[in-house]
């Protein structure tokens, strides 16, 4: 619904109260019809988010894996000093 079917609608139920009946339910059901449309546009948005936020976090899950997998830091131990130079003096 538009600003303009707003206007004309709103300008209807301005009648007086000689107005016939079947105004009124056009109005609700008008208004019953964008109630779902909203619903189900924000049910859709927060069904986008939720996906969204869960495929970010499987892909960083997915990418810090493969980085750690890769990582070659903790598969051989550090050379030390001692062993490397000898004897001290």
């Amino acid at each position: 619904m538009n600003d303009t079917d707003l206007n004309r609608m709103l300008k209807h139920a301005a009648i007086p109260a000689a107005a016939p009946p079947a105004l009124e339910e056009m109005i609700m059901a008008r208004v019953r019809v964008d109630d779902g449309r909203a619903r189900r546009w924000r049910s859709f948005v927060q069904w986008l988010l939720l996906l969204a936020a869960i495929s970010g976090i499987v892909t960083a899950s997915m990418v810090g894996w493969i980085l750690a997998s890769r990582d070659t830091t903790h598969t051989t131990p550090p050379t030390m000093e001692l062993f490397r130079a000898g004897t001290p003096q």
